[in-house]
């Protein structure tokens, strides 16, 4: 061993200053103990089975030895010389002997304390499994001051004991890991374990190395919107209300354009357990994610709020220039802790959240988030059926783990509640709301490429055409731009920034009122909060028609909107006889908007009794969806990492 004392051994680097490993240890134990709410531990303790006393002990301990590695020969030599080195594997070489936290199931078990603590970096299986290393003379005392440093966290007395022993085959005891790992059952006890602890090392370790540096990233509540600001804003309807005080899991049933955002903000306020606890609302898309995102922050301080989805870091780099001028360390801090649900309420698109419970990505560091939030499901109508399968499941994990949800809808068929079990909320409406009229809906015998005029004579209103395919509607395109210049496409198959420069196009003329025709196809049933006064459509499944007629007259003000249903050539992407069943149904005339959800479960109800063919089909890719996730964690040994191929549904 070369001799070092352990206040010369170094842990951290930054700008040609130096942190030694004993006082970045101590920052990172103190950072762990303060991530430990009661809320979170008791649940944790009573779905792993571990005592809440044996979970807080092995986060100090997993805080604690979770760099020893650094006092390496090896690593020293990185820090000084960037070389390259594996500090996680070396620290994990001396706690091979610690068998005080092994997670226990008949004759397997596993060294939970050395697992969390080797993948602190990477995730499991470790990549690196032989190396040559030397600890140096100083990391022995290092290793004993355990005791010393427990004590003065807890001010009682470690009864633990520990040998400092280095095992030289540290890699031949990760092989027996991952092969132990093969005959776990419990897969998700071990999972959510697993996950806590490790989740907490590497907040507390961001925290802390964030803190070296002189920068603070807010992953608590320090002040909350008062129901009186949004009383400031608008008068609260009765749903509304209702929602706000209201301490369990909900379904909100309210028309579009009525406050159900405001309504679910409310909601998760009241349902916050402590400063901890987080807020998650996820969204079908981008789009409506970042709409949302620039509505929250009109009641939540800025610092408070997250966004995520795969092009969240522009949005967020671009606002950050705008408030502070240059993008530097403070913003990649805040971003590193942004794009794992630390935020204390996050947006995102519903897919980057799922996407951890499949473990892909760090999802132990979301995980514990997780679990100390309540989740807010927005246009849950939107999802195709392999989605709603594994909301299904999700939901059951929510039910579980004692997460509460807040699902939301303009128009959700009965069949689907009771797939979903929604039947089993309580659920949020308001009756009137359902009363009013907005638009005037005439059902059209021909097809739509063949009553260009009909679209053409309207040319000094807002209208709104929506095709069923991408081919239909740059047909459409073409067509109209002959005859005026104020014409937008819009597709789901632009590039992102031509999308972004699209939408910003959109949403700047409708803000000014100015009149143009949009042409697009089902994409705008989600992703666009839009307003027309007349909408030409292509028939479509009646769940999908009752969101098109959301994007017409959305205040429901006089004159009404008008609604142009036609017939279509091409039935892709959609099966005929919904297609026809929907044009049977619904009806010529103005009704209210209470009318439609009878519409839609009378289609529904229809294809659920009467096709057996293409409910068995839906049952099936139902099914598949709400298999994914015990299917994943059986054949990920629970805590293995994951591709990244996340497949619930296409996110283009």
């Amino acid at each position: 061993m070369e001799l070092f004392s352990t206040n010369t051994i170094l842990a951290k680097k930054v700008d040609g200053r130096f942190q030694t490993l004993q006082e970045h240890t101590l920052w990172v134990v103190k950072e762990s103990i303060k991530l430990i709410d009661k809320n979170s531990l008791k649940k944790v303790s009573k779905l792993s089975g571990f005592s809440e006393e044996k979970i807080i002990d092995i986060i100090f301990f997993s805080a604690y030895f979770h760099d020893i590695g650094k006092a390496t020969k090896e690593f020293q030599n990185t820090i000084r010389n960037d070389t390259q080195s594996y500090h996680s594997l070396y620290s994990a070489s001396v706690l091979v002997d610690i068998a005080d936290f092994e997670f226990l199931e008949g004759d397997v078990y596993i060294n939970l304390l050395l697992l969390v603590v080797l993948t602190h970096h990477t995730l499991f299986p470790y990549g690196v499994k032989h190396t040559h290393f030397e600890y140096l003379n100083g990391a022995e005392q290092f290793f004993y001051k355990y005791k010393d440093t427990y004590f003065d966290i807890f001010q009682r007395e470690c009864e633990y004991n520990f040998k400092f022993n280095i095992c030289e085959n540290i890699g031949e005891e990760l092989e027996y890991i991952e092969d132990d790992l093969k005959y776990i059952k419990s897969v998700e006890k071990l999972r959510i374990l697993y996950s806590y602890v490790s989740g907490i090392l590497n907040i507390a370790d961001w925290r802390a190395s964030a803190k070296f540096q002189n920068i603070t990233s807010k992953i608590e509540f320090t002040q909350l919107p008062t129901q009186k600001i949004f009383e400031n804003r608008f008068q609260l309807k009765e749903f509304q209300k209702k929602a706000s005080l209201l301490n369990k899991t909900i379904l909100i049933e309210i028309p579009t354009g009525e406050g159900k955002t405001e309504a679910s903000l409310l909601w998760g306020i009241n349902n916050l357990q402590n400063r901890y606890s987080k807020i998650i609302y996820t969204l079908p898309t981008q789009t409506t994610s970042n709409k949302l995102y620039d509505r929250v922050l009109e009641f939540f301080e800025t610092d408070s709020c997250g966004l995520i989805h795969s092009s969240a870091k522009s949005i967020l780099e671009k606002k950050f220039q705008e408030e502070n001028g240059v993008v530097d360390d403070s913003f990649k801090s805040d971003y590193l802790l942004n794009k794992s649900f630390n935020k204390p309420i996050t947006i995102s698109t519903i897919d980057s959240l799922l996407k951890y419970f499949l473990n892909i990505g760090r999802f132990n560091i979301v995980t514990k988030n997780f679990i100390n939030s309540v989740v807010i499901i927005d246009e849950i109508h939107s999802y195709d059926f392999k989605m709603l399968g594994f909301i299904k499941r999700f939901l059951e994990i929510c039910k579980d783990w004692d997460i509460k949800v807040c699902i939301m809808s303009a128009s959700i068929p009965n069949q689907i509640k009771s797939l979903l079990n929604l039947n089993l909320f309580v659920t949020i409406t308001q009756k009137e709301l359902f009363q009013k009229k907005a638009n005037k809906i005439i059902k059209k015998e021909n097809f739509l490429e063949d009553d260009y005029d009909s679209i053409i004579k309207n040319r000094d209103k807002n209208i709104l055409v929506i095709r069923n395919t991408i081919k239909s509607a740059i047909e459409t395109y073409e067509e109209l731009i002959e005859h005026s210049d104020n014409v937008i496409l819009y597709h789901s198959q632009f590039k992102k920034k031509d999308k972004i420069k699209k939408e910003n196009l959109i949403f700047d003329k409708l803000q000014k009122g100015e009149k143009f025709i949009l042409v697009a196809t089902q994409i705008v049933e989600v992703s666009l909060d839009i307003d027309f006064e007349i909408l030409f459509t292509d028939i479509a499944p009646i769940d999908s028609l009752i969101q098109r007629f959301g994007r017409v007259n959305r205040k429901k003000n006089k004159p009404l909107g008008e609604i142009y249903i036609y017939k279509v050539k091409d039935i892709r992407p959609y099966y005929e006889n919904i297609l026809q069943l929907t044009f049977e149904t619904i009806q010529n005339g103005i009704f209210e908007i209470g009318e439609y959800v009878k519409w839609l479960n009378m289609v529904y109800d229809e294809l659920f009794e009467n096709d057996i063919q293409i409910k068995n089909e839906i049952l099936g890719i139902f099914q598949e969806g709400y298999q994914k996730y015990d299917d994943t964690l059986y054949y990920l040994n629970g805590i293995k990492k994951s591709a990244d191929n996340y497949d619930l549904r296409d996110i283009n």
